[in-house]
This record gives structure tokens, C-alpha cells and sequence, in this order.
């Protein structure tokens, strides 16, 4: 059915190429019928930027003709889901094994109207980081559809594989159809499910008080980061990964530059890369020098981008031959970067916000900042974020990796329910108080960490970040408003 009533006849290489199925003529019984009792499968999983290279003729076509491929940089299973249900009849079900990533991912929304429009979830089994197919990284569930609708389905969380192929008890629970709407999807059942519930009811949300940005995006950040990088007077000299020699240029063209691997919780930044920022920056605007300038003001660091100027020029097939050949490839949130802020790497199998005074510049992270009006410092913030309670909550809504990691991407964390202060209540601006004072120790005691060298000083040190980190947690729990029976949970689960 793939140009019916669509697109213009195509020429006969491309009919043989994509082989187009006529479902009505090859199956003319079950199609005159209403459709098909069952479809059952393993969708293949290609993302549009694949298809795109082989197959641009298909990608737009399914843009316009499938409601499921109408957002973003879809992935082609979503139509198969999509297709699949059309082929069914009134009371037909559909059975897929594919990636849960459309839970959460933008792409994934319009899928998620289809399904939550038609109530068509019948049962869900959930693998988490668990790998069903030997030697291929991919993060599964089993979609069970149904054409006619229900109003709640089956919810398995099946994070055991090997205890849920012999038929061992899983997590499993009802979860009522309203709950699968077109949000993201964050389906929570057996212990704790009642505690997740009234955390994701919390009116604000990180997103809410915080503009959560994206690293530096350079688009060549083997020729614009210099790694190892050391002082000499007002010059930086640093080795460029493309040919691994080292470069001298000037300090003043330069920002301090992480790698998702240096931030830490609580943990002081420790660049030891620079990157080449030919960018006027002020608290207003983020302007690209104009070469003449750049060549007079910093001529090592011209001399040094002009030698690579043919690879620059080549970024993204081209876009970059003309004037601005040294220009980042997405030159976005550069006023924000060199601001006081939060920051969380992409990753982590734990809690791992970092506070940066310094205005570092990062790749493979997240910039968290106050919006205007917020009084809540950002101790407090950076507080909340690396308790328990909240990582236990991202656990629960993001995308886990194998090992235990989370994914700390802007589409998760901006979620993430703030316990906002009134800053009329006394016991309120105490809470707050407080926490600002336990972060506080806690960035101290992580500094004197990383300085100290004998053994038994550290030894000491961590045992009391360890008494802090409980302490905020506590301070945490009071301010939620956990019971008991809901710490044992979150406890438990960490």
C-alpha cells in the first residue's frame, strides 16, 4: 500500500527496489473480511537518519501517511505499529516485541496518541535495561494491542529476565487506560507505586523553576578542544586529538571544558581540556568574531583553525564554506555557560549533580539555572537533586542503561518534583536554611577530599560526607512529607 493515493507513480527501479505490497490483493479474504484476528512480529528498528541515506522517498512518505511518524526523528517500528493495527479487525490483537524507548522519547508522542486515543493497550511487558537479543544493545518490552479498546491494562515489570522466562513472579499490577495519555509514559506498579504517584502529583517541577540546557555543540570538538591542557603565562598549550600534536594559543580565547565523566556529585570540576571559544560573549548576546579580528586579537588561535579549515568547512556536508567556516555548529545557551550553575552528566548510576561556580563550558552534560523570580538557592536545589528520593523517582521515569545507569536527559530531569519554599513560613525558610548549610559542608568536604593524600584523612573525610549525604536525606524526607512506610520504600530501593 506504500504510494496508494499518496505520492506520483514512481519509475520502475524504484517499484522493484521497494516492492510495494498490495494487502487487499494478496490477502483478499481476511482484508474483505474486516482484517486480520492476529498480527504478531519484531518490527525492524531503523531511525529516520538511517532511512534517510537509502530510503528518502519512504521517509516522507511516511511522514504524511502514518499519524505514528509525524513528530521528530522517528524510528521506523512506530509505523508498523501504526500499520499493524490498521490490518487488524474489530477484534483483533497485535503482539510486537520492540524498543519502549516512544515511552518517553518526543518522536514517540504521536504513537502514543494512536494508542492512548484507542485505548488500545492490552498488556505491556516492560524488560527495562535487560538485553532480550544476545550481542545487540537494545532496550525492549512486549506491546500487546488490542483494535476494540479496554479501559485499563496489564503493566509487567519484568527487570529479572532470566526469573521472568522460567515464570518466576514479576512486578506486575492494572493500570487504568487514562493513565497512558500523550505524556510520557511512566507506569509504575507494586511497592512504591502509591509514593511515585503523589510525587509526579507535585505541582512543580525542575522544568518549571530551572532552564535546563544542553553542552557545547561544536560539531568538531576534536579540533575546537584541546585535552591536557597546561598555563604558560597568558598562553594554554594543549594536544588537539586530530593529529595529537600540541598546540599553544591564547588563554583569553579560551573556556574551561568537561567531559560528562568529570562531573560528579557534590564534587569539585577539575577541567583538563580548554576549548576554543571565537566568540564574544557578554551577559546580553554570544557574537562570532569576525576573522579579521580573530586573526588580530588571537593570532595562534587563528593560525591554528585555519590550518583545519578545510575540515571545518566540511561540517554537515558543506554548511560551513563561506565566512563563518570557524563557527560552533549549534552556537546555543553561550551566555548561560559562563554562569554560576548546576550541571549533571548524560549518564550515571547514581545521583550526580555538581555545582559550577567557575562558568565551565561541558560536552555530554546539562546546565541547570534559575529562572527570574526563584528565591530557592541553588544549594538547595542541587540538595534535592542528589537525594534519594528524587533519584529513585528518575529511576522510575527515565531510561535505564545496563549496570544500573540512568539517562539524566533534559526530557527526565525536567520532571523531577520540587519541593518549592514559602519564603512568608518560618519553618519553611528554616528547611531551607538548612539544606543550604548541609550542601554547603558537603562541597567542602569534597574539595578537602580530592586535596587530601594520606589514607586515614580521607578515611575520615568520607565518613563524614557519608553522615551528610544521610542528614540531607533525611532533611529531604521532612520536607516531602514521607511517612515511615514511604522512606522503608525508597531505602529499599536504593
Amino acid at each position: 500500500d506504500f504510494y496508494a493515493g499518496k505520492l506520483d507513480l514512481p519509475d520502475e527501479e524504484t517499484v522493484r527496489r521497494v516492492n510495494a505490497f498490495d494487502w487487499s490483493a494478496e490477502f483478499e479474504e481476511a482484508m474483505a473480511a474486516g482484517g486480520f484476528d492476529a498480527v504478531i512480529g519484531n518490527p525492524p528498528y531503523i531511525r529516520i537518519q538511517a532511512l534517510q541515506e537509502w530510503a528518502p522517498l519512504e521517509v516522507e512518505h511516511y511522514k504524511t501517511a502514518y499519524r505514528a511518524a509525524s513528530k521528530g526523528n522517528y524510528d521506523i517500528y512506530v509505523v508498523f505499529v501504526e500499520k499493524g493495527l490498521q490490518l487488524l479487525n474489530e477484534r483483533g490483537r497485535l503482539g510486537y516485541i520492540l524498543p519502549h524507548k516512544f515511552f518517553n522519547a518526543q518522536y514517540g508522542e504521536p504513537l502514543r496518541k494512536v494508542l492512548s486515543q484507542g485505548q488500545h493497550l492490552s498488556k505491556v511487558v516492560h524488560f527495562g535495561d535487560q538485553q532480550v537479543f544476545e550481542g545487540a544493545t537494545t532496550y525492549t518490552c512486549l506491546l500487546f494491542l488490542e483494535k476494540g479498546g479496554r479501559d485499563e491494562f496489564q503493566f509487567v515489570r519484568a527487570h529479572d529476565l532470566s526469573a521472568w522466562r522460567v515464570g518466576a513472579s514479576q512486578v506486575e499490577g492494572v493500570i487504568p487506560a487514562a493513565s497512558a495519555g500523550l505524556t510520557e509514559w511512566n507506569f509504575v506498579v507494586g511497592c512504591g507505586s502509591d509514593l511515585f504517584e503523589r510525587l509526579r502529583a507535585m505541582p512543580v517541577k525542575l522544568g518549571d523553576v530551572a532552564h535546563i540546557f544542553v553542552g557545547t555543540q561544536t560539531s568538531a570538538d576534536d579540533i575546537f578542544v584541546l585535552d591536557a591542557v597546561r598555563a604558560e603565562g597568558v598562553f594554554v598549550i594543549g594536544t588537539c586529538a586530530v593529529n595529537g600534536q600540541e598546540v599553544k594559543v591564547e588563554a583569553a580565547i579560551t573556556k574551561p571544558f568537561l567531559r560528562g565523566k568529570q562531573i560528579r556529585r557534590y564534587e569539585p570540576l577539575l577541567a583538563t581540556a580548554a576549548l576554543i571559544c571565537p566568540y564574544a560573549i557578554d551577559n546580553v548576546k554570544a557574537e562570532l568574531f569576525p576573522e579579521r579580528e580573530l586573526a588580530s586579537r588571537f593570532p595562534l588561535a587563528y593560525a591554528y583553525l585555519k590550518i583545519h579549515r578545510s575540515q571545518l568547512e566540511a561540517r554537515e556536508r558543506g554548511k560551513f564554506k563561506g565566512s563563518d567556516w570557524y563557527a560552533f555548529g549549534y552556537p546555543k545557551s553561550m551566555i548561560l555557560f559562563q554562569l554560576p550553575k548546576l550541571v549533571v552528566p548524560d549518564y550515571n548510576n547514581r545521583a550526580s549533580c555538581a555545582y559550577d561556580a567557575a562558568g565551565h563550558f561541558y560536552k555530554t552534560g546539562y546546565g541547570i539555572l534559575a529562572k527570574t523570580g526563584r528565591h530557592e538557592s541553588p544549594l538547595y536545589i542541587l540538595g534535592l537533586l542528589n537525594s534519594m528520593v528524587l533519584f529513585q523517582y528518575l529511576l522510575k521515569i527515565g531510561t535505564t542503561l545496563r549496570g544500573g545507569f540512568v539517562r539524566f536527559w533534559t526530557q527526565y530531569i525536567k520532571q523531577l518534583p520540587i519541593r518549592t519554599i514559602d519564603f512568608a513560613n518560618p519553618a519553611d525558610v528554616a528547611g531551607h536554611d538548612r539544606m543550604v548549610a548541609l550542601v554547603t559542608q558537603m562541597l567542602d568536604l569534597h574539595k578537602r577530599l580530592a586535596a587530601e593524600g594520606a589514607p586515614p584523612e580521607k578515611a575520615a573525610l568520607q565518613r563524614r560526607i557519608e553522615m551528610t549525604d544521610r542528614q540531607i536525606d533525611v532533611l529531604v524526607y521532612e520536607l516531602y512529607g514521607l511517612t515511615a512506610e514511604e522512606i522503608a520504600v525508597v531505602e529499599g530501593a536504593g
